[in-house]
């Protein structure tokens, strides 16, 4: 009973996003109940949200080696190794959580986003379109991942030469985050790309007036001006 008094606390504590209070909790529901695989999973995430990448690789490791069919708990050690640039790993463990959930958008968004890391465009980019489809929001602001998102599906459609398209995607990331400068760097590299210096200018300008320090911004305000 206290270890799933403690379970409750921590779960209501990771919804408000009170992590570091929630990894207390859960390590205390997992303290008290060495079989409690659900608060196991959950001290898990909490660890991954307050940094501690490595703990919660091993945290996930051990729910597996109890639960191995539970596809978040994969999901779980991909993001881990993801932010631990272990990409390859990274792969392998959302790979293995899509195999058991071929729906899981989180982890769809993790293999594509971790063979984005790698370089690998052509093959991030339809994961990377999925998964954004899955998390827009049909009614409503769309969640704070989709911003992110929006910024690797625009950049993996630059990086495999669609420049128009990539353009479109961050015009609409840049509507919905004005004061944010990294879709007015990706804006003005696609103008750039597409022969509109005047426009790529202009973008570049309003990025390092938000960002000053964006090297990506400079580089391009440079070519621009040239």
């Amino acid at each position: 009973m206290q270890a799933q008094a403690s379970f409750v606390r921590g779960r209501a504590l990771l919804e408000a996003r009170k992590y570091h209070e929630a990894r207390e909790q859960f390590a205390e529901a997992v303290a008290l109940a060495s079989d409690f695989d659900e608060a196991r999973a959950l001290l898990g995430w909490s660890q991954y949200f307050v940094g501690e990448s490595r703990a919660a690789t091993i945290t996930f490791k051990g729910a597996l080696s109890r639960q191995p069919t539970w596809e978040g708990l994969y999901n779980g050690l991909g993001w881990s190794r993801l932010r631990l640039a272990r990409f390859h790993l990274a792969i392998v463990a959302f790979r293995q959580a899509i195999e058991r959930n071929p729906d899981y958008v989180d982890a769809i968004n993790g293999l594509g986003s971790a063979l984005f890391a790698l370089g690998q465009y052509d093959a991030a980019l339809p994961l990377l379109e999925k998964a954004l489809r899955g998390t827009r929001s049909l009614v409503g602001t769309d969640p704070p991942e989709t911003t992110s998102l929006q910024h690797k599906v625009a950049w993996s459609l630059y990086y495999v030469g669609r420049y128009r398209e990539a353009l479109a995607i961050f015009i609409r990331a840049n509507l919905a985050a004005p004061n944010s400068h990294r879709s007015l760097v990706g804006m003005g590299w696609c103008y750039m790309q597409l022969g509109q210096k005047a426009d790529a200018r202009a973008a570049f300008q309003r990025a390092l007036q938000l960002g000053p320090t964006d090297e990506a911004a400079r580089e391009g305000f440079r070519r621009a001006g040239s």
